[in-house]
């Protein structure tokens, strides 16, 4: 149970780090899933990950502290 937990920690971390790739990191520099190369209904599953939608339909991952994006 725990192993399955991790793998899915794991995903999302990747997923996280993906975002924050593609340079969305705030409201105004959001992405479509297009250019961040993942699929909306993923995206759409990771809302209580911090992971935010704009009335537009774009994504990103808020970035306040700087250090982590």
């Amino acid at each position: 149970m725990a192993e399955a937990f991790a793998g899915f920690m794991i995903g999302i971390t990747r997923i996280l780090h993906r975002i924050k790739e593609a340079g969305a990191t705030s409201e105004e520099a959001a992405k479509t899933p297009e250019e961040i190369g993942l699929r909306e209904t993923d995206l759409k599953r990771l809302k209580k990950w911090g992971v935010h939608r704009t009335e537009d339909g774009r994504y990103y991952v808020e970035c306040k502290d700087k250090k982590h994006c």
